[in-house]
């Protein structure tokens, strides 16, 4: 059995599984989000999560990434996780060569925080943007970065693009959407996906990638078939198993019951 799950969870993933995927509602509002967003303003795709959700995060991170590429949107990644910063900027340096973008004119990383300074970070950079944040990854003063030029305030700031696997999008709403309305967009994990749905029908963010399934159509809307294509196959086929074992353990239950009696 286990054997046979391994099967079907691999065959997708290395031939492929073209199955139907329907774009949900709230996945066309991120992309939407996105491609209305002013081509002058910074977007800041915010990474909370590491090695344990690269699977559902990352797709996310990087279907993001290709959309602002692609429609030359600007955006800065802003990591509390010092794996997921590491993941996130080999991403963007992947995309951004594929893409022909260049770092510090068509997008930058801040690299690094701990996750102690989120809510400071909040409360400080909307007013000040540059010294809130001072230098990218790499040491360099935000104020020497060409993509950084005109960037002072949240009014600069065009999105907010919340990925993670913790759940702090109340702070967000709070402390940046609450008082200046800046969009914000929430990718987070299936398993913490719910607590999204209540701000998502408010008005409160703009759209939600789920998991891997949202990340999955939001491939599907930039044409562009990548890990998590593939690996909804993979999902899809195990479930698939499953109901097929469940149906089967209880038709084999019954039938031995019977011969019982």
């Amino acid at each position: 059995m286990y054997l046979l799950l391994a099967v079907v969870i691999a065959g997708p993933l290395i031939w492929g599984l073209d199955l139907p995927i329907l774009v949900s509602p709230a996945v066309r509002g991120v992309y939407d989000t996105v491609a209305k967003m002013p081509s002058d303003k910074l977007a800041i795709i915010v990474i909370y999560w590491g090695s344990g959700t690269t699977a559902e995060n990352q797709p996310q991170v990087e279907g993001l990434m290709r959309q602002m590429m692609m429609q030359g949107k600007k955006f800065t990644v802003l990591a509390f996780d010092p794996q997921g910063s590491q993941f996130s900027y080999d991403s963007a340096k992947r995309i951004s060569k594929e893409l022909k973008k260049t770092y510090g004119k068509d997008w930058l990383h801040f690299g690094y925080r701990p996750p102690a300074n989120l809510v400071p970070l909040q409360l400080s950079f909307p007013k000040n943007v540059i010294g809130a944040f001072e230098t990218d990854i790499n040491g360099t003063k935000l104020s020497e970065i060409p993509a950084m030029q005109g960037i002072k305030t949240i009014k600069d700031i065009g999105l907010i693009a919340d990925t993670t696997s913790v759940g702090e999008l109340d702070t967000w709403i709070a402390y940046v959407y609450g008082p200046y309305r800046t969009p914000i967009v929430y990718g987070p994990t299936a398993v913490i996906a719910p607590e999204g749905f209540n701000p998502l029908d408010a008005g409160q963010i703009k759209g939600m990638l789920t998991g891997m399934k949202g990340a999955a159509e939001y491939e599907h809307l930039l044409k562009c078939k990548g890990f998590a294509t593939r690996a909804a196959g993979s999902l899809s086929s195990s479930h698939l198993l499953i109901i097929l074992l469940i149906i089967a353990g209880n038709i084999g239950y019954v039938s031995s019951r019977r011969r019982r009696e």
